[in-house]
């Protein structure tokens, strides 16, 4: 037993090295290849088989997720991009089944060691017993080109949608709801019928908003207004991809979706 202790520990600095390397590589950055990620595990169910579930991460944002139900049939394929909450917790996005674009629901898994953990509400999808991955396969190819530079978030936007494990928000009229962050900190905010300013702050993926004046009007019932405004306070992260905008709320609180102005 004692002879592969070096083996061991060589096993668990390459997953430290890897999971690190997933997280901090530029979404923007240029590889030969893409970094993978494996994770495998399974799903327990009434029946005594179970649901095998393998989970693929790459280090462009992208992600991959297969159950099979071990019914016979090929494996169900999810697709769609994952993004890290924190050093130890990261959310996944599930916006393709089959190859077809299906409503995007969000799973929360905290990193424990080589282990990912479905955590809150997202593990009580997964049964009584959650949703328990192992790491399996790891690999970071080389960098084929320099990293970019990460794209602003400086712009004006349009809330699409919140999208989190416990709900999902569809704005019926995004051009009621805009942000426009400018240079130097300073916001305005449109909230249905509410305007105001706000003071916000970014530093790589971090972000932080505060609302420091916004009228007071009662808007039509059924409006987002407040609730907008409420969730878009909490955001502690932020990335831009093409002509969206993602804003990241702690714990279970999901994403919300933005779409660049016309």
């Amino acid at each position: 037993m004692m002879a592969r202790a070096p083996q061991i520990t060589r096993l668990a600095f390459a997953v430290a090295v890897v999971f690190a390397a997933l997280l901090l590589l530029p979404r923007s950055a240029a590889f030969a290849a893409p970094a993978v990620a494996i994770y495998r595990g399974e799903a327990p169910a009434v029946s005594a088989t179970g649901r095998r579930i393998e989970l693929r991460l790459s280090a462009d944002g992208t992600m991959t997720w297969l159950t099979d139900y071990r019914n016979n049939r090929p494996p169900i394929t999810e697709e769609g991009r994952w993004n890290a909450i924190s050093v130890e917790e990261i959310e996944v996005i599930v916006e393709r089944r089959g190859g077809k674009q299906v409503e995007p629901f969000a799973v929360r898994l905290l990193k424990q060691g080589d282990t990912l953990r479905a955590t809150g509400v997202s593990a009580a999808e997964f049964g009584s017993h959650g949703l328990l991955l192992k790491l399996a396969k790891a690999a970071v190819p080389p960098i084929a080109a320099p990293a970019t530079a990460a794209l602003s978030p400086i712009g004006v936007w349009q809330w699409e949608r919140l999208i989190s494990s416990a709900e999902k928000v569809a704005v019926d009229r995004p051009e009621r709801y805009k942000l426009q962050l400018q240079a130097g900190g300073k916001a305005q905010v449109l909230a249905d019928c509410n305007r105001g300013q706000a003071s916000y702050s970014f530093d790589g993926r971090s972000f932080s908003i505060k609302i420091t004046g916004i009228t007071r009007a009662a808007c039509p019932a059924g409006s987002l207004s407040g609730r907008y405004l409420r969730v878009l306070e909490t955001a502690v992260g932020q990335r831009v991809k093409g002509e969206n905008l993602f804003l990241d709320l702690p714990a279970d609180g999901g994403t919300m979706k933005f779409v660049r102005a016309k």
